[in-house]
């Protein structure tokens, strides 16, 4: 990964904890854009999550968010559990509790965050 596209994630990846999806999914979308290997699929997976969550957040659309987290889990299931300095594995095991809790109709108490080394 080239320094500029690390430091567009590490953007990205602050936005999304601070829970500014939209903007998180706009850093994403330039950095998937940009990029033409096989990490494509690592951004298009952690911007569905952002996607789900602003769903979530701003629009309580519990369906739309559960669509989203299901494509992340498809995209990122592809990686193994740490990549890039990333904990996908962990990221997955939440998405999938929160998830669970979505469709019992059950607000999630917390969000994750996402840690980058």
């Amino acid at each position: 990964m080239s320094d500029y596209n690390r430091s567009r994630l590490i953007t990205a990846i602050n936005k999304f904890n601070q829970k500014d999806f939209f903007e998180c999914h706009e850093i994403l979308e330039d950095i998937w854009f940009d990029v033409r290997d096989s990490s494509r699929d690592l951004y298009q997976g952690l911007l569905h999550i952002a996607v789900g969550f602003y769903h979530l957040t701003k629009k309580n659309n519990f369906k739309g968010t559960i669509i989203q987290l299901t494509k992340a889990e498809e995209r990122l299931g592809k990686f193994p559990g740490e990549f890039q300095g990333m904990d996908l594995a962990k990221l997955l095991k939440q998405i999938k509790s929160i998830k669970k809790k979505l469709i019992k109709k059950e607000v999630p108490k917390r969000l994750p965050k996402i840690e980058i080394q």
